[in-house]
């Protein structure tokens, strides 16, 4: 089966902008990328976040400046996940292991009139016997009440071993007693555990590669969660993914047959599940290595020397290591560092409205949008709540139905339904905007030498930023909370001295991300009081009640290398030629795309590596030394398209002279417009049931042109 696509954005940039080239299918499986069947969302401008709003400043770069789109089109920008043992993930196998062989519901119930364990009376085993056949409909109840917990075991397992999925067995609280429950699965499987088919020599975590597009990872999860019946928390992975990209990474599920798991991802747009593995620990948030980049940069206006200098520059010298904008969502008029800050001080209210807020870029007629707007005006979560789409996998809708199920004022609890990594996000993205702060300021005051004060990591073999913190995980608020098991080692800092900073370069500087356990140096200390202080936290983050929002504070290196970078350069001729293979179109056996001989327009194509929490718009940033804003590279991403402008003449004045209207762009090259024959077919073809087969009085048919000049009879008006 074709991968299907389907565009459900809205266009990021002035007319076409960020959006403008990209359809990957339409309707019937058209191929729509050039095609175009869907016509766009009128661009909306709105406030963008901006770099320097950010905290992101300086370059180190001494190199002029140049041009190029970066995500002129999402298929432009490459991402696959590198795992702590340096495998990259790539979608190469979309089959299902031939080891895995789930367990089927057993028959070994039939014939087997007495009961085989001494705990479950032979009355009560009739019972399960009747229930299987259909001779019974109620439940079947047994007291646990004197059996311990091994006893109790045992009887599960003996249901399970004689009835399999036919037969459900808990355990509930009656009447202030354990009772076992026993129930017959419908015909629907309703209420089937599917853990119980798992096979017995399996571990119990699927792990699989997820190829997505046009959809971030924690969009992918909400998605995945509502196709395959299972809390979001329950979906873990290691690293976010962008939006406007293609990307590959591992996901796990504990005991999810994967071929259920393939089924049900069949029906979502934009994504691929596959090289299935099973293993006996599921992943959590910061559990890679790094990731591989292959990017496309457009429209390239520079000659080659230059390119080569720069990126040769950045291989020998780095990059400031700022946190991107994407860190901090795209709209100004909700930040999430906005809603972080919040967060942190314990304003759920707050928090509630930001994520909430019905912003300027909001498409109206988007259901999500549309229950956002009704809650801002009415303030009935319940009533919002049913306005959104039943496959709506947003946090939005989720706070939605977290206000709508809890007692008002109740936005701690309500907060639970968003999940958890995505709160923890945004308290992540209050701590970047402070880090990003600091680095500049740093830069700015210090330069690119260690200076006394700075700090570095005493084992001097660390390589790695200690990049996750420690509250940073996939597991339940209540787990994470009570258990420190698999919380990882801060590495340790100490202060650089005068005599050792010949022994250190830029490299090994570290700055921290604030939190309630973190050192500061004595260099920045005052810096970092002072912003902190402006937004309302001191700067020692004391612990709060709700431990969820208590922030551990890391250390992340200023500059960083990108690793293995390669690059070429390639000419084409349309802005929606393809520039780079992706996974699944490698696994199709597509050609891998070739520079056109003369082509119209450059590009280069860059792949590199860089660690975990590092990104690439700030690797390109420091490439170009250009702005990477949405805005702004929105704003050139209109180059592919024909502009000729034409003058009006609207009429003629007392004088004889002909005065000039506004200026409209000209139909573009093929255009209908531009061929008068054509058009006049298409009139006629389009309008031929209504028009073409009217008669005049005089029995003669007229065509939709002569309608035309009549029409235009009738409205001209004699001057005098």
């Amino acid at each position: 089966m074709p991968f299907r696509g389907r565009n459900r954005g809205r266009s990021g940039g002035p007319r076409r902008g960020r959006g403008g080239h990209d359809r990957k299918r339409g309707r019937g499986g058209h191929n729509a990328e050039k095609s175009n069947w869907r016509s766009k969302r009128e661009y909306q401008h709105y406030d963008q976040l901006q770099e320097q709003e950010v905290g992101i400043t300086e370059y180190i770069s001494p190199l002029e400046a140049y041009e190029a789109i970066i995500k002129a089109r999402f298929s432009d920008f490459h991402v696959n996940e590198i795992d702590r043992q340096g495998r990259m993930a790539e979608l190469t196998d979309l089959s299902i292991p031939a080891q895995f062989n789930p367990t089927k519901a057993s028959d070994l119930y039939k014939g087997q009139v007495k009961s085989p364990l001494d705990k479950i009376p032979q009355e009560v085993w009739q019972n399960l016997l009747d229930l299987v056949e259909k001779r019974r409909t109620e439940n079947v109840e047994l007291e646990a009440e004197n059996l311990d917990k091994q006893e109790r075991k045992s009887v599960h397992l003996c249901v399970k071993e004689y009835f399999g999925q036919k037969i459900i067995s808990s355990t509930i609280k009656k009447d202030e007693k354990a009772f076992f429950q026993f129930k017959k699965s419908d015909s629907n499987n309703k209420g089937v555990d599917l853990r119980n088919e798992w096979p017995e020599n399996c571990p119990e975590f699927t792990h699989f590669i997820l190829f997505k597009e046009r959809m971030d990872t924690m969009d992918a999860c909400l998605k995945l969660s509502e196709a395959l019946h299972v809390s979001p928390q329950k979906i873990m992975y290691a690293g976010t993914k962008d939006k406007r990209a293609k990307t590959s990474q591992w996901l796990c599920v504990k005991k999810f047959n994967p071929h259920n798991l393939v089924k049900k991802v069949r029906n979502i747009y934009n994504m691929r599940v596959g090289n299935f593995e099973f293993k006996p620990e599921g992943l959590k948030l910061g559990q890679l290595k790094g990731n591989r980049f292959r990017i496309a940069l457009r429209n390239v206006k520079a000659d080659d020397e230059l390119i080569k200098n720069s990126l040769e520059h950045i291989k020998e010298h780095g990059f400031i290591n700022y946190y991107g904008l994407q860190r901090f969502g795209n709209d100004k008029a909700a930040p999430t560092y906005n809603i972080g800050k919040h967060l942190l001080k314990g304003e759920w209210k707050e928090a509630i409205d930001l994520i909430l807020k019905v912003k300027p870029s909001d498409d109206p007629q988007q259901a999500i949008n549309k229950a956002k707007k009704e809650y801002a005006e009415c303030g009935d979560a319940k009533k919002a709540a049913e306005l959104c789409d039943k496959y709506e996998g947003s946090v939005e809708k989720h706070l939605l139905n977290g206000l709508a199920s809890v007692h008002a004022n109740d936005y701690v609890t309500a907060l639970e339904e968003v999940p958890r990594n995505m709160r923890l996000l945004y308290i992540h993205s209050f701590q970047s905007l402070i880090w990003n702060q600091m680095v500049s300021k740093r830069i700015k005051q210090f330069g690119l030498r260690p200076v006394q004060g700075d700090l570095v990591f005493e084992d001097n073999s660390e390589d790695d930023d200690c990049l996750v913190p420690i509250n940073d995980v996939n597991d339940s608020d209540k787990t994470n909370s009570e258990s420190n098991e698999d919380k990882p080692d801060k590495p340790k800092v100490r202060a650089l001295k005068v005599d050792e900073l010949e022994n250190f370069t830029i490299f090994d500087i570290v700055l921290p991300l604030p939190g309630y356990d973190i050192v500061y140096p004595d260099n920045m200390k005052e810096f970092y009081q002072e912003v902190m202080n402006g937004h309302g936290i001191s700067l020692e983050m004391p612990k709060q009640s709700v431990k969820t929002y208590n922030l551990s504070g890391t250390y992340r290196k200023i500059i960083q290398k990108p690793e293995n970078l390669e690059w070429k350069i390639m000419l084409y001729n349309d802005p929606t030629d393809n520039l780079i293979l992706s996974d699944l179109e490698a696994l199709q056996k597509k050609p891998e795309p070739q520079s056109a001989e003369n082509g119209k327009y450059k590009a280069i194509v860059v792949s590199f590596t860089l660690k975990a929490s590092q990104y690439a718009t700030m690797v390109l940033r420091e490439v170009m030394k250009c702005n990477t804003s949405t805005s702004y590279q929105a704003s050139m991403n209109d180059y592919g398209e024909k502009k000729v402008e034409k003058k009006i003449i609207l009429e003629e004045s007392a004088e004889g002279k002909k005065e000039e209207g506004p200026l409209i762009n000209e139909a573009q090259e093929g255009s209908l417009l531009n061929d008068k024959a054509k058009y006049e077919d298409f009139k006629n073809s389009l309008f031929k049931d209504i028009l073409g087969e009217a008669a005049d009085e005089n029995g003669v048919k007229r065509t939709l042109e002569d309608e035309d000049s009549e029409s235009s009879k009738k409205q001209k008006v004699d001057p005098e």
